[in-house]
């Protein structure tokens, strides 16, 4: 299906962590510290520049764009969001279910409107209920753009989780 990296091992990675990166609740405030929490990542840790979104029912609560990030890190995060909300999953995690042969990959239908790679998490409630915003980075290899977002969810919520990054 694609040229992009991934492994075997990620599936049962990516489906912990979003096992384990459930909130109570996600009020904006919450959206605004997660927001600087990637950006300090990004800097501190992975040394490289990123676009950063978080969406709540289609309204950007928070968005920041590092130096070296441009409008192509828009249209990235567009098509990331659009597979994360159709899949009700991560970006990264239908990318790799349908490597897998476990997910019908849909979106190539209209692969114009999507992007099966790293970058959009959706921020789900413990309850299992349908997501409060979605996370979105891009500027980095999609596995940083999705684990950014994971490190910093478990971070705010206080979790250890497995990583798909060395």
């Amino acid at each position: 299906m694609s040229n992009i990296y991934w492994e075997k091992n990620w599936k049962s990675i990516l489906a912990a962590q979003e096992e384990l990166l459930r909130y109570p609740a996600f009020p904006r405030e919450a959206a605004l510290e997660l927001g600087l929490r990637i950006l300090e990542l990004a800097k501190t840790v992975y040394e490289k520049s990123a676009a950063i979104r978080i969406v709540e029912d289609g309204t950007t609560i928070f968005a920041y764009k590092m130096p070296g990030t441009s409008p192509e890190n828009d249209w990235w995060m567009d098509k990331k969001l659009a597979l994360a909300r159709m899949t009700g999953m991560s970006s990264l995690r239908s990318f790799v279910e349908a490597e897998c042969g476990d997910l019908a990959p849909v979106w190539l239908q209209r692969p114009d409107n999507f992007a099966a790679c790293g970058g959009c998490i959706p921020v789900f409630p413990a309850d299992h209920s349908a997501p409060f915003t979605y996370v979105l980075v891009s500027g980095m290899h999609h596995q940083e753009d999705h684990q950014i977002i994971a490190d910093a969810m478990a971070w705010q919520l206080k979790v250890e989780i497995p990583s798909i990054v060395a």
